[in-house]
């Protein structure tokens, strides 16, 4: 469909949401992450920018309390708990809610580092090979797509319910590393990192996507979250949010200097907009 015929359907789409918006519309989001201050978050700043240039204002409400993504899914529409969440895409999140396919994190999530203990570190920091890496087994969360991407590839998985768990268990020799996002591993080192390090010279890639999800019942909603977005991507504030809290994290991970060890992702919807690079991270 040509690029201003869509907008104008958007634009159609959410004029009954804003003509109904007199005080802005109180949006309820899940607490997912234990990162930072969540209204103050990347994602959560991007909301409401999107929404302000679609014309549909907004306060945020999050849960008191952290919900884990797959119920997070389950709390979404009018008569539930919550009205936008963002998390990683697969064929049957999708299923579940209604995706406004832009990556937020340009596909930050699928560029990940490991932490390990310093001895594994010393191991791992002559792997060359997907085969090589598959001798060593990786701790991911019992209900993360990660799990799967990684075990369809092969790779060892200490599964875990508990996130704090999982810096222990590489502690204590039960997993060898900890795959995580180039966004979330040098807040989790300093944080939760004591005895473990990052593994050097080493980087998994697969394609991820973290896109808003609402519910199906709320196709305005969607819209003005769509339409607000391509705004903020030809007026060139999207990608000065993005390196405003992401930029500091990728100078220090030196993505271009390390050895990039590619996965595939086969939860990875066909509709995800491959095909469009200006809207993905490449080092």
């Amino acid at each position: 469909m040509p690029l201003r015929r869509r907008d104008l359907l958007l634009s159609s789409a959410v004029l009954p949401l804003a003509a109904a918006q007199g005080a802005p519309r109180r949006l309820r989001i899940p607490h997912v992450s234990p990162k930072a201050e969540l209204q103050s978050s990347y994602a959560a700043v991007l909301l409401e920018q999107a929404l302000a240039a679609a014309g549909t204002p907004v306060t945020l409400e999050p849960t008191p309390e952290l919900i884990p993504q797959n119920r997070a899914l389950q709390e979404l529409g009018r008569h539930r708990r919550l009205d936008v969440l963002w998390t990683m895409t697969s064929v049957e999140r999708e299923q579940q809610a209604q995706p406004i396919r832009v990556p937020l994190f340009k596909g930050l999530y699928g560029w990940r580092l490991l932490l390990a203990t310093p001895e594994v570190a010393t191991r791992m920091r002559e792997v060359q090979t997907l085969n090589e890496l598959q001798q060593f087994s990786m701790v991911q969360g019992l209900e993360w797509p990660d799990t799967g991407i990684l075990q369809a590839n092969g790779l060892k998985v200490v599964v875990s319910p508990s996130y704090d768990a999982m810096f222990k268990q590489l502690r204590l020799g039960r997993a060898d590393a900890f795959p995580r996002s180039v966004e979330e591993i040098w807040w989790e080192l300093d944080r939760y990192g004591q005895g473990l390090t990052v593994v050097p010279h080493l980087c998994l890639h697969y394609p991820a996507a973290i896109y808003y999800f609402v519910a199906y019942e709320e196709p305005e909603l969607a819209a003005a979250i769509e339409l607000g977005l391509k705004r903020l991507r030809a007026s060139g504030a999207f990608d000065s949010l993005f390196m405003k809290y992401h930029g500091d994290d990728l100078g220090r991970a030196g993505l271009g200097s390390r050895r990039i060890i590619g996965l595939r992702n086969p939860l990875l919807p066909s509709s995800t907009p491959l095909d469009k690079p200006e809207l993905w991270y490449r080092p």
